[in-house]
């Protein structure tokens, strides 16, 4: 069965697979092929424009097989211009600049027959069966299509025409399956494989087609030297050469066409698909890449194809459909294609049968097939069969599967009119164990297997629901947060658990008060330094061994320096903590600092510097600190403790230890508990993995109140070409830990704490200058910041500044929160609570804020209560105590080309231009 003709039976069939053996001639006992018979007798020759003709003469009817291939099919396009060769072909039937005149109607007029145009995706063509009184007006109008089309063309035509495609598109995918096909060729093939698109395009691609494109696609694609011009029927060479020749002699050719030959995809791994369409019933596609058409391989699994599942008496079909009654139909075949084929096996499930029954039945039946030879009448009736199909579709002069068309199809594909005869010598030539191991050989590797299920009858229940009517909120539940129990271990070491028994875990936290802040001022990074390399190796374990040991206790061991902490921080299986707990004190406790382990931190390090400048975001961050704090303040650090390249390379492995030695002794850390173990048991595991931990008081870090000396100046910070402006507006606040921390923390969400609040409302939601701008406190135990960051479009740079100004001006008294927005923020701050501490994780954190801050637990036991009684003005006197509009350092980033003179016309205080060090 020719490959198109098998596609549309495996794509259309839900009967079950009678025909099949229905096509197919008795077969003898060796199915051998007589390729004599098969041979189709022609002439071949060429004009001096490239345009191939053949010629094959019968005189049995008066009538001539007019067959034009273009070699150009879906495969020449390219994605976001998909299509344009199925709309192309449409267009042929639209007359041309000699014969403006419907192409139907001219063959209506002479009789034509059997007649239409096709596209796939590696030709298209035209075909008509024409009685002998036509032939030469038929051949006039196909060389003026060729070579007179574009004077015809026009934008009603356009389209005309490509409304007439989208509704072939939309009857394709309104039948049954219709829109299987297209999942296939778009899951199966890589995204730049040229069949990864359907011949019919996209909607989106046709939409966009131009008329520009389109005779662009004319002039690359049509030209006599892409075609082949089969003649079938009552016609003589000596006539073929004459009339050619006067119609089509003259046209000029067109440009060479580059051509890929061959790309057979490999699947990684098999892929498993759905969707529900409206259809009858379940039916299960499985497809293998195979090598492109022509292949000898590609022919073996022609042969196999019919072997497995040819007729009711193979052994799939008769296992699936009569045997076991798994399904209604199957099917078998290979879709031939010129860069590459497909084996795919259809079956539609029984209406009642589990999809998974008869895919493992579909296995085991493709397992044995694998497994053993094929029998060897079963090879010959396969044989028989396609010579039969062969000989039945060449009774015909012309259309999918005559004469004319099987020497043009070879001609264009193979180059040699006779290529097709290669597949019957294979055919002859291919012994059972060659089909064995060639199907072995490519149905081995991964495959692609869709499963289309028909849509579930769903519907709506009668409602008598009033949808005007907004539902009122109910109550805000009642959290309790767990009571704070707190311990110290022999050596000093502070404990704060904090109990959870949902789930058999336990989250810990070492905080060491260092953090960034302990970084020495001359060198800057050295926390972070420190801190990375705890886990790449210590005195017990190597960097690969601690990775094992955590994960084959199923534990997470991480570190990190925020402000005034440092971290290790382990989560444990309840069932595996003391083991996990004897890691993290084998970390945290005895690093060894390796040599190699250094040298690959410091480079990683550096890097991270030279990324955290690149990005203008972190840029921005890297510098505000300094500008911020005094010289010498322990925050003054760059932005996210990386430190300055400088010190980072200075840094030395004995510095890195003697960091270490100094901050963490027991008397300088608190371990953080929350999860499934009460205190007793906590403290008793703590002391036998920490207990033996020594050392004497920690050094005291100064992180009283500072002046800013950026304070009104805005610094810019020059990014040529960047399409974004990021604006950062700080300043100094109060430490953490303050009576209005409540009020603070609600009022700053309104303002820039999520998605609705009225800094992202204004530059994001209502004027689209932003991606997403956010504003609020950081948390700190000396001096902390009120900060706001605003990527913006560059070309909106000075309008967003005076937005965010304007929004800190608001927050600070001059747009008070009131009525609706007030009710609102604390409605949300209040029904958030349930989730805001669900995890272990967030527990955590709640219990260092209070052991960084000095906080009463109180602030998290009565938070529900006293959020809800504050009221407007407490809000409003927070933010105006704390907000300082008149003190803003602003920090912005961008192409100062386009933005600096803006910027400067504002007035903001004195500019000054840095660089990011």
């Amino acid at each position: 069965m020719r490959p198109i003709a098998l596609l549309a039976a495996l794509l259309l069939a839900t009967a079950p697979p009678a025909g099949l053996a229905s096509e197919r001639a008795p077969a003898g006992k060796s199915g051998q092929i007589d390729l004599a018979e098969l041979r189709i007798p022609h002439h071949k020759f060429v004009l001096d424009n490239g345009l191939t003709v053949l010629v094959h003469e019968d005189p049995s009817v008066p009538l001539v097989a007019v067959n034009l291939w273009y070699h150009v099919g879906s495969r020449n396009e390219v994605r976001g211009r998909t299509g344009f060769a199925h709309l192309f072909e449409h267009f042929f039937f639209n007359g041309s600049e000699n014969h403006p005149h419907g192409f139907r109607e001219a063959m209506d007029d002479l009789g034509a027959n059997n007649r239409n145009g096709t596209t796939s995706t590696d030709r298209t063509n035209f075909f008509e069966d024409v009685p002998v009184s036509g032939l030469e007006r038929t051949l006039y109008l196909e060389a003026d299509r060729m070579g007179f089309l574009a004077g015809n063309l026009d934008e009603a035509m356009l389209e005309r025409e490509r409304g007439v495609v989208k509704n072939e598109k939309r009857q394709g995918e309104n039948q049954p399956y219709g829109r299987a096909w297209t999942r296939i060729t778009e899951t199966l093939y890589p995204y730049s494989h040229p069949y990864s698109w359907s011949p019919i395009g996209s909607m989106e691609d046709l939409d966009r087609a131009s008329m520009d494109d389109i005779r662009a696609w004319y002039a690359d694609y049509y030209g006599p030297n892409n075609a082949v011009l089969s003649l079938a029927g009552d016609i003589t060479l000596d006539q073929a050469k004459t009339l050619v020749t006067r119609y089509f002699g003259g046209i000029a050719p067109g440009k060479p066409v580059a051509r890929q030959r061959q790309w057979v995809p490999a699947l990684d791994a098999d892929i498993r698909d759905s969707l529900q369409d409206q259809v009858p019933q379940t039916r299960i596609y499985r497809a293998w890449h195979l090598p492109p058409m022509g292949a000898r391989a590609t022919h073996a699994m022609d042969l196999f194809a019919s072997v497995l599942a040819g007729s009711d008496s193979s052994p799939l079909s008769r296992r699936l459909v009569f045997d076991t009654n798994l399904a209604t139909g199957v099917q078998a075949g290979v879709q031939a294609r010129e860069l590459a084929s497909l084996f795919l096996v259809v079956a539609n499930v029984r209406p009642g049968v589990d999809p998974a029954e008869l895919e493992r039945e579909l296995d085991a039946q493709l397992a044995k097939a694998l497994a053993e030879l094929p029998d060897a009448d079963a090879l010959a009736r396969a044989r028989t069969g396609e010579v039969a199909g062969f000989v039945r579709g060449k009774e015909r002069l012309g259309g999918f599967g005559g004469r004319s068309d099987v020497l043009a199809e070879s001609m264009t594909y193979f180059g040699d009119p006779e290529g097709y005869l290669q597949r019957f010598r294979d055919y002859q030539a291919i012994t059972p164990a060659e089909l064995r191991d060639t199907a072995r050989t490519w149905l081995s590797r991964p495959s692609y297997t869709l499963q289309v299920d028909p849509f579930p009858a769903l519907k709506a229940v009668a409602s008598d629901l009033d949808r005007s009517q907004l539902p009122a909120l109910g109550p805000a539940p009642d959290v309790d947060f767990p009571e704070v129990q707190r311990a110290t271990l022999g050596n000093g070491l502070k404990v704060v658990l904090l109990e959870r028994h949902s789930a058999p875990l336990v989250n810990l936290m070492l905080a060491v008060d260092a953090g960034i802040a302990a970084d020495p001022v001359d060198a800057r990074g050295t926390a972070n330094f420190a801190l990375d390399l705890l886990l790449k190796g210590s005195r017990k374990r190597d960097a690969f061994r601690i990775a094992d040991d955590r994960d084959a206790l199923g534990a997470q061991l991480l570190v990190g320096n925020g402000l005034d902490q440092s971290f290790v921080r382990l989560g444990a299986l309840r069932s595996q903590l003391g083991p996990s707990l004897d890691l993290m004190a084998d970390v945290a406790l005895n690093p060894a600092f390796p040599a190699d382990m250094v040298e690959l931190q410091r480079k990683q390090q550096l890097a991270a510097i030279g990324q955290q400048k690149a990005n203008p975001g972190a840029a921005a961050q890297r510098v505000l600190p300094s500008l911020l704090y005094a010289q010498g303040h322990p925050y003054a650090a760059p932005g996210g403790g990386l430190g300055t390249e400088a010190a980072v390379s200075d840094l030395s492995r004995e510095a890195l230890a003697q960091w270490h030695a100094r901050w963490f002794v027991p008397s300088n850390a608190t371990v953080v508990v929350a999860g499934d173990i009460t205190l007793p048991e906590l403290v008793q595991q703590l002391e036998r993995s920490f207990g033996g931990w020594t050392g004497g008081p920690a050094p005291a870090k100064a992180v009283a109140a500072t002046t800013s000396p950026g304070r009104g100046v805005v610094h810019l910070i020059d990014k040529p070409g960047a399409p974004q402006t990021v604006i950062v507006a700080a300043h100094l606040a109060p430490p953490s830990g303050q009576s209005e921390d409540l009020a603070l923390e609600t009022v700053m969400r309104n303002f820039g704490g999520m998605a609705t609040s009225r800094l992202n409302r204004n530059l994001r939601l209502e004027k689209h200058w932003s991606y997403g701008a956010y504003g609020g406190l950081n948390g700190a135990r000396g001096p902390r910041t009120f900060v706001v960051n605003a990527p913006v479009q560059t070309d909106k740079t000075r309008e967003a500044i005076l937005e965010v100004k304007k929004e800190i001006e608001g927050v600070a008294g001059a747009r008070p929160l009131a009525g609706e927005e007030y009710d609102s923020i604390l409605r949300s701050q209040v029904a958030r609570l349930p989730g805001r501490y669900e995890t272990l994780d967030s527990l955590v954190s709640a219990a260092l804020d209070m052991v960084n801050t000095g906080r009463d637990p109180a602030y998290y036991a009565n938070y529900a209560r006293d959020l809800a009684a504050l009221d407007a003005d407490a809000l409003n006197a927070a933010a105006t105590d704390v907000v300082r509009p008149d003190q803003l350092t602003w920090v912005i980033v961008g192409d100062l080309d386009q933005i600096e003179a803006g910027i400067r016309a504002l007035e903001l205080g004195e500019v000054r231009r840095i660089t990011v060090e």
